[in-house]
């Protein structure tokens, strides 16, 4: 399977499946953030159905918008239209259909939240590519071998053999040459 994920050693983000997972995971911590920092402006705690629905949505738009490669005032739109969305859609499940406009610390919190995730989508995706590449490195029984060698069972050392006369006789020869670097000793300057 690490094989059908990684082609030489290198996770391609940009295959259906990790797009899907990316977009995913962005709407999870995304509307997680939003509902929190939501909650901390004043608002009320975001119900799990409300909460799923806009993961929901947000998930899609994510998956939408991550086709292709977008330039950072884009994103830093896309996050704030989708804050804006997320704050009316919060303020409309807590029934306070009056506070549809923000206050000022609920503005802030939002706004925060938009240029993170803005700042995360244009710099994210190199550290997800990374971190696949970590789990997939993870995963690899060479890396397990090696943690887990030194609680194995200790083998005694294997005896070398002996080198042959003639080799030990040349060993011996270069062991004892006098290395020479830099100029002669008797080099002529004019």
């Amino acid at each position: 399977m690490i094989r059908v994920l990684c082609e030489n050693h290198s996770v391609h983000i940009g295959q259906p499946f990790f797009r899907g997972f990316r977009a995913l995971v962005f709407a999870v911590v995304c509307v997680a953030v939003s509902a929190g920092l939501h909650c901390v402006a004043g608002g009320s705690v975001v119900g799990p159905g409300r909460f799923a629905s806009a993961v929901a949505v947000i998930a899609v738009l994510a998956l939408l918008v991550g086709g292709a490669q977008r330039g950072s005032m884009f994103l830093l739109v896309a996050c704030a239209l989708a804050q804006s969305g997320l704050h009316v859609w919060f303020s409309l499940g807590e029934g306070h259909a009056e506070h549809l406009t923000p206050s000022p610390s609920m503005l802030l919190v939002h706004s925060l939240a938009a240029v993170v995730s803005a700042l995360w989508l244009e710099r994210g995706e190199s550290a997800m590519a990374a971190f696949i590449d970590f789990l997939v490195l993870l995963c690899s029984p060479g890396l397990w071998l090696r943690l887990l060698k030194p609680f194995g069972p200790a083998l005694p050392p294997r005896p070398m053999p002996a080198a042959p006369v003639f080799v030990r006789i040349w060993l011996d020869a270069l062991t004892a040459t006098a290395s020479r670097r830099g100029p002669p000793v008797h080099s002529f300057s004019l």
